[in-house]
């Protein structure tokens, strides 16, 4: 599966050519992207870029953000091209998509390159490393 990393405001101008899905990213308290109805499925999550919870309106990547990635990239196995996309396009959607990589065998190399901001939590609870206790969770809504 190609993988493909988008900003939001990118995100909202694309445009799938073929089979593709989208994982998209945003904020707890953020609207939804306006996504292209020509994605096959969208799975909508909320969680803020962070790496652990400091402020009480923080919602830090949880283990059911994890399961619900994994779920609906299973899910869409056959798709071309999953478009992953966050507000800038440089830390929590590069962690989903590094996460992937881990789990699928997929190469990384190059995306470790390409986004060294990279959110490490994101990428390590998709690797099935617990997070703490009371992390709540945001929206996660296919």
């Amino acid at each position: 599966m190609d993988l493909c990393i988008l900003s939001r405001e990118a995100a909202e101008r694309y445009e799938p050519r073929g089979l593709e899905i989208c994982i998209s990213i945003a904020d707890p308290d953020a609207p939804p992207a306006r996504l292209s109805p020509r994605f096959a499925a969208v799975l909508r999550l909320n969680f803020s870029d962070i790496v652990s919870v400091e402020m009480p309106t923080d919602v830090l990547f949880a283990p059911e953000h994890a399961t619900a990635v994994v779920e609906f990239v299973e899910r869409w196995r056959r798709a071309q091209r999953l478009v992953v996309h966050c507000h800038v396009g440089a830390s929590r959607s590069p962690g989903v998509a590094l996460g992937l990589c881990d789990r699928y065998g997929w190469p990384a190399a190059e995306l470790e390159q390409g986004y060294p901001s990279w959110n490490r939590w994101v990428r390590e609870v998709l690797n099935g490393h617990p997070a703490p206790g009371g992390a709540e969770m945001g929206n996660v809504t296919p």
